[in-house]
């Protein structure tokens, strides 16, 4: 249906959801997908149209929001040059979660104390009625998946949705951070508009589906900076390469680099810390092989 509806109307319509654009008339799918159209190119009887096959979209009133939640909006969804994170510089990680409902939900009190049990934040920016980001100034290093799948489950249960669930990568607090933000979030757009949707996915687990999915999107920009800067720092990365070329195996890295082994959970100790990436895990592994790849062929 969508790519239907992108061929009509090719240039005027677009996927990236923007909740400061007025321009366009918002919509969504069962699947919590959200496209615009703009109002410039639709008659009254194509929204007419429209609004009875998919949802309209209601924009969140930001009166609403705290003074935090402004800040983050401002910086992360205006069009301002030079605009500096609102963390202070001596955070100098950060993580962004994005979900999506399949419905709306009425009680968002409620949905907001359940997500906050689980996760350490109390920034949750609503940007329409069904979709969102949480916004962890304070990320753990690692992910409990566990939990994930757990607060998936407890909002479906106690607030009857059907919730999706992204987990970015460990961003570092620089200049650079809207840009990551967006195209981190475009990715995920991306990927929840395919068949291969997922009730909570890590942006780690999700790189080779979003290979098979939106190839074009896959660029060295879309990795943190933090991810980047290990991959260049060239101990870290003759570490990589030596544990992958060992297929993760500890004894036989420590060998092939003639280190002793104590040195080696250092430096991938090191790598965790820095990137939240246990390569010691098959899937870490495979998102940092392919990773490497990505920075080395765009070098």
């Amino acid at each position: 249906m969508l790519e239907n509806l992108l061929r009509h109307y090719k240039d005027a319509m677009i996927m990236t959801y923007n909740p400061k654009d007025t321009n366009y008339e918002w919509f969504q799918t069962e699947y919590g997908q959200t496209f615009g159209i703009l109002k410039a190119s639709l008659s009254e009887k194509e929204i007419e149209l429209l609004s009875s096959l998919f949802k309209s979209v209601e924009i969140v009133n930001e009166d609403t929001f705290s003074h935090s939640q402004r800040k983050w909006f401002d910086y992360l969804f205006l069009d301002r040059k030079n605009s500096e994170p609102p963390l202070p510089a001596d955070h100098a990680t950060i993580r962004f979660y994005y979900f999506y409902l399949k419905q709306t939900i009425d009680e968002k009190q409620n949905f907001e104390e359940a997500v906050q049990g689980i996760l350490d934040s109390e920034l949750i920016i609503w940007l329409s009625l069904s979709h969102g980001i949480i916004i962890e100034e304070k990320p753990s290093i690692t992910l409990d998946a566990e939990s994930l799948k757990n607060l998936s489950d407890t909002l479906t249960t106690d607030f009857y949705v059907e919730p999706y669930l992204y987990i970015g990568q460990l961003q570092k607090n620089d200049a650079d951070l809207k840009e990551k933000f967006t195209l981190e979030q475009s990715c995920f757009q991306a990927l929840h508009r395919s068949v291969h949707r997922e009730k909570a996915l890590t942006f780690y687990d999700a790189m080779p589906l979003l290979i098979m999915t939106s190839p074009s999107a896959i660029k060295r920009d879309i990795l943190s900076n933090q991810l980047i800067e290990a991959i260049e720092d060239k101990e870290l990365h003759h570490t990589i390469e030596a544990f992958l070329q060992s297929n993760l195996n500890a004894s036989l890295t420590a060998k092939r680099l003639f280190i002793h082994r104590n040195s080696l959970q250092y430096r991938l100790e090191k790598l965790l810390e820095k990137t939240g990436l246990d390569i010691r895990t098959f899937s870490n592994a495979t998102f940092i092989f392919l990773a490497t790849i990505l920075v080395r062929h765009e070098s």
